[in-house]
This record gives C-alpha cells, structure tokens and sequence, in this order.
C-alpha cells in the first residue's frame, strides 16, 4: 500500500478490520433502499399508468439504483482499506475516510502504554466485536480501531509483541 513502510526485516503478524456485521448492516441498508424502485413499478402497474409515466419512474430508477450501487462500492472500500498493521515492531493504522481521502499513522510497539477495550450492546458482545483504544508514549492523539473481531484477543497479541519488543529494547541497551 502507498505511504505504508515497512522495514527490512520486519515481519507483518496480522490485519484488523472491522467486523464485517458492520459491513452487512451498512450493505442490508442499500439493499432496501433498492428494493424502492421495484415496489414503485408494482404500485404503478396496479394502478393504470400512461407509458409517459413507466418510462420516467424506469429512468428514475436506474439512476437510483446507480447511485445506490456508488454507494455500496464507497461503503465495501472504506470496509477494506480501513486496517491495523500489526508488525514485530510496530503498529500501521490506515485510516479510510472517504475514496480520496485517508490517513497514515505508526507507532513503535515499545511506545504502548496501555491497551483499553470497549464492547458495548448485545449485538457487539454476542458476535464479539467492540473498539480498541491504544494509547503510546508521547502521542497527542490516542489510536483506536472501532468494531474490530475478537477485540480482547487482538488486545492480547498487541500486549505479547509489546512485551517482546520491551525485552528486544532493554537487551540492545544492556548490550
């Protein structure tokens, strides 16, 4: 990816994402608002209708359904360009916004100073997802990742490479 480094020598251990409950809900809801359309046809041809009419609501439509399907490609790349980058050494957070418009962030693993997790509701705990603070050394900012899968697991594997990244430090300068 573009922006993202990594060095020679550092190995990536895992990708986060959000979990993809989010991505069917935000999908399910195009997927209604395209259903629109056919049930403006049906209540159309129960009706009577002139030809002038089919024709409009059929142009209108295929110009909702094109944007809807924009919006579903905008929604599926925000999904998958979103990603924490977790390497040997450090932590790569791709902040999506929109199609042109992203952020690139790193942080050292010997930076984190505390790891939080926040589940909230009874969808995000019955299909364990929830949010990631991640707070670092000297950062004005504090790193989150929202609906991330399996938050208390990745806490987990983000706290064991920190501790390994802690030994790797304290042995250089003992060294």
């Amino acid at each position: 990816m573009a922006g993202v480094s990594i060095d020679a020598g550092e190995k990536v251990i895992a990708e986060y994402r959000r979990h993809w409950y989010v991505l069917v809900t935000e999908s399910g809801i195009i997927a209604f608002l395209a259903f629109l359309p056919f049930i403006a046809l049906v209540a159309l041809t129960a009706t009577g209708y002139s030809e002038r009419l089919l024709f409009f609501v059929l142009f209108v439509s295929m110009g909702w359904l094109t944007i809807l399907w924009s919006l579903f490609f905008i929604i599926w790349t925000n999904y998958y360009l979103d990603v924490w980058i977790l390497t040997d050494r450090k932590i790569i957070d791709i902040e999506q916004y929109t199609l042109f418009s992203r952020e690139v962030s790193e942080f050292r693993l010997d930076r984190v100073q505390d790891v939080t997790v926040e589940v909230k509701g009874i969808v995000a705990t019955m299909l364990r997802f929830g949010t990631l603070h991640v707070e670092t050394a000297g950062a004005v900012r504090e790193f989150v990742i929202k609906n991330v899968p399996n938050p208390y697991d990745v806490r987990d594997e983000i706290m064991d490479w920190h501790d390994k990244a802690m030994k790797t430090l304290s042995l250089q300068k003992d060294g």
